[in-house]
C-alpha cells in the first residue's frame, strides 16, 4: 500500500538538490546529459541517453526490481489513484534536475536549493504545492495560503475536518519533518478514514457516472449542511448536480441490504472523502468531460479558501 508516497519523492528530489550543490562547491563540472526519469513498481528508474554509446562501458541492469504484478480487484482505489499521480509526478522531476544543472553550471549561488531540504518550510523545490500529486493548486492558491502559515498546523489542515486533506501518517507516528508546509492533515482525525469494501466497490464501479455523482451529491450537501457551510458549497454541489441530472435510482439496480450498508460507509466519510471518490473514479469512466475531475478539484480548493483563518 502506498503511503504518502510523495514525501519520499520531494525528499529524493531534495537529495539529488544536495548532490549538486556539493559538487558545485568543489568546483566539479556537472556532466550535461538527456535523463528520463519513469515510475515503476515503487522503483524509479533512471533512463540515460548517451550521444556516443560506443565510448561507454556497458552497464548492466540491476535484477533487484520486482516483477511485474497484476493488480487485485481489491486493490484500493485510492493507492491506485496515488500511484498514477506519483508516476506523473515523477515524470516532471526530469525537466527540474535540468533546470537546476543548467542553473549551476551558470555560476549561479545557489542559496536556496542548498539551504534547503524536506523540513525547511517555505522551500521552493521541497513545497512545490503546485507540482506535487497532492494537489493541482496554482501560485495564487500557494501565495494565499503561504500568509496563514503561521495559523495553520498544516497546508493540509484547511478546513478541518470536512473538507481538509487525507491525515498525515508521519505526524500520527510522531514527527513529520515539512511541518506547517506538510500537504497533508495535522489536526486530530477520531476515525480512521472510512474505505469502501470490496463488495461496496464493485457496485460503486458498476453505478453510470450521473448515478455516482447523484450519490455523493446527497451526502456532499448533508455534510455541508451540517458543518454550517452549504452557502459555500454551492458551487461544486451545482457541478455535482448539472452531471447528474436524469440519473436513475439507485434502488432499481442496487439491492436494499446493499444500499443501506453504503450508505453508513459514506456518511462516515467526509466532504473531501466524497468528492475524492468522484475524483479517483474518473478515469476510468467514459464520458466524464462535464463536470471533469479538474473541475470538481478545483472547485474543492476554491471551498477550502473560504476556511482561512482570520489575520491576527
Amino acid at each position: 500500500m502506498l503511503l504518502s508516497t510523495s514525501f519520499w519523492l520531494q525528499g529524493l528530489f531534495a537529495c539529488f538538490v544536495e548532490v549538486l550543490c556539493r559538487q558545485k562547491q568543489q568546483v566539479l563540472v556537472v556532466p550535461a546529459m538527456a535523463m528520463e526519469l519513469e515510475y515503476r513498481n515503487t522503483f524509479i528508474d533512471v533512463k540515460e541517453e548517451f550521444e556516443d554509446m560506443e565510448l561507454m562501458p556497458s552497464r548492466a541492469r540491476a535484477q533487484s526490481a520486482p516483477p511485474g504484478r497484476v493488480r487485485r480487484n481489491s486493490f484500493s482505489l485510492e493507492a491506485a489513484s496515488e500511484e498514477d499521480a506519483m508516476r506523473s509526478y515523477v515524470g516532471t522531476l526530469s525537466q527540474k534536475t535540468a533546470d537546476l544543472t543548467k542553473k549551476l553550471q551558470q555560476d549561479e549561488t545557489p542559496s536556496t536549493a542548498c539551504g534547503s531540504s524536506p523540513s525547511s518550510t517555505m522551500s521552493s523545490d521541497a513545497l512545490d504545492f503546485a507540482d506535487s500529486p497532492v494537489g493541482q493548486e496554482g501560485p495564487e492558491h500557494v501565495s494565499v495560503l503561504a500568509e496563514f502559515f503561521p495559523l495553520l498546523s498544516s497546508q493540509g489542515s484547511l478546513a478541518h475536518p470536512e473538507v481538509c486533506r487525507r491525515p498525515c501518517i508521519y505526524f500520527i507516528a510522531g514527527h513529520c519533518e515539512n511541518g506547517r508546509g506538510c500537504a497533508y492533515c495535522h489536526m486530530e482525525h477520531t476515525e480512521k478514514t472510512p474505505k469502501l469494501d470490496k463488495r461496496q466497490r464493485t457496485i460503486i464501479q458498476g453505478l453510470s457516472r450521473p448515478q455516482l455523482l447523484e450519490l455523493v451529491m446527497h451526502f456532499c450537501h448533508i455534510k455541508a449542511e451540517q458543518a454550517g457551510f452549504l452557502e459555500e458549497a454551492r458551487e461544486i454541489l451545482g457541478l455535482l448536480a448539472q452531471e447528474s441530472a436524469g440519473a436513475r435510482p439507485l434502488a432499481q439496480v442496487v439491492a436494499d441490504r446493499d444500499l443501506r450498508n453504503l450508505h453508513k460507509t459514506l456518511m462516515r466519510m467526509n466532504f473531501s472523502n466524497l468528492i475524492g471518490l468522484v475524483t479517483h473514479q474518473s478515469a476510468n469512466r467514459v464520458g466524464n468531460a462535464t463536470p471533469s475531475a479538474d473541475l470538481l478539484a478545483a472547485s474543492l480548493e476554491r471551498l477550502r479558501l473560504h476556511f482561512l483563518p482570520a489575520r491576527a
